[in-house]
């Protein structure tokens, strides 16, 4: 846009080409209007050809299946979605569930599922949305194998956006949640490239779908600023103390760690872990895996567990004792409280810690 005298375009308004004058006290305002770059991102790009390659499946269906459709639309009548009420068409219909069967890692479906299956809402603890983090807590497991928790996000380009229902695009579809943690940082970052700025607003829409038959209607959507500590407690982010996998040596002269999940809680001392060993060649009564060092949390924590001893003939219960070592020695020990020695073991579940 340019402000420029009244001199070649004087008392002119109006429309030219890609030039609008339009007359402001002595002086003619002048704009062009802008071209589309035509250039597409790759998130955009994944998207147009999953919807492009939807409607031409459509097509591929025999006339049996096409059928299905269209009694599944009639029955399925209007339905509300976070755009209004909506009457659907077979065509659409298919798309749509195919659509949101893609995002969930599901394959194209040709004939027409007996019901489509409404979205639900979300119960959470807390988010966190900071440069560094965007974690949502204590989220309530969905106890229906096949619904995946389907998030949708976006950047906020204006302070003042209230109204979002249509400007969030996909980030991922989680099967499962990290001990009731779900994060979205790297998701997040895949999608938009750049993290999170303070101050920025996020648009969050999420709901559980189910990744075989479902569709988007009831969910949770908000606008949230980013700001150092949790939305909804105001709590500062504290890492989980947890050790995995790429915190150990799994494997050793003697044994074998095949699964290893273990944190502890905050506060009181408890632990929820999930492990798996594999002795090599030898019965031991005792064992060490090395670690790679650990947070602070851990000192030198220790906890008496139930083990399922399994091999191909029987299952054995037995007690086993596991000792996190992070000061003089960066080990974790293993030792058996019985004489009930089997090649491979592994515990789960929630016990006390004391050091």
């Amino acid at each position: 846009m340019k402000l420029l005298p009244s001199i070649a375009f004087n008392d002119f308004s109006g429309s030219a080409g890609n030039v609008t004058a339009r007359k402001t006290g002595d002086k003619t305002i002048l704009s062009t209007r802008t071209k589309h770059s035509r250039k597409k991102t790759p998130p955009q790009a994944t998207t147009r050809c999953r919807f492009s390659d939807t409607i031409r499946a459509y097509s591929r269906i025999t006339e049996d299946q096409r059928q299905g459709w269209v009694f599944l639309a009639r029955s399925f009548g209007i339905y509300y979605s976070p755009y209004g009420y909506t009457v659907i068409s077979a065509p659409n219909l298919f798309v749509m569930a195919n659509t949101y069967r893609k995002m969930c890692g599901r394959p194209l479906l040709a004939d027409a599922p007996s019901v489509m299956i409404r979205s639900r809402q979300v119960s959470y603890d807390d988010l966190w949305l900071d440069p560094e983090h965007i974690l949502l807590t204590k989220v309530e497991q969905s106890a229906d194998p096949d619904e995946v928790l389907y998030v949708e996000m976006s950047p906020a380009f204006s302070p003042g956006v209230s109204e979002c229902a249509n400007k969030t695009v996909f980030l991922k579809a989680f099967s499962t949640t990290d001990w009731g943690d779900v994060d979205l940082t790297e998701a997040y970052l895949k999608r938009f490239g750049t993290p999170l700025k303070f101050g920025q607003k996020v648009i969050l829409r999420m709901c559980w779908l189910n990744a075989e038959c479902g569709f988007v209607s009831r969910c949770n959507t908000d606008v949230h600023r980013v700001r150092e500590t949790s939305i909804i407690h105001g709590a500062f982010y504290y890492p989980r103390a947890q050790v995995t996998m790429e915190q150990i040596t799994p494997l050793t002269e003697h044994v074998e760690c095949e699964g290893f999940d273990y944190e502890l809680s905050p506060g009181s001392k408890f632990t929820s872990n999930s492990i798996t060993l594999r002795y090599l060649n030898l019965h031991l009564l005792s064992c060490d895996i090395p670690h790679n060092g650990l947070t602070e949390a851990f000192y030198d924590e220790q906890s008496f567990q139930y083990a399922r001893v399994t091999s191909s003939i029987d299952y054995l219960i037995q007690s086993i004792w596991i000792r996190i070592q992070n000061s003089t020695y960066k080990r974790i020990r293993f030792g058996h409280t019985t004489f009930s020695l089997r090649m491979q073991l592994e515990t789960f579940g929630t016990y006390y810690v004391f050091n």
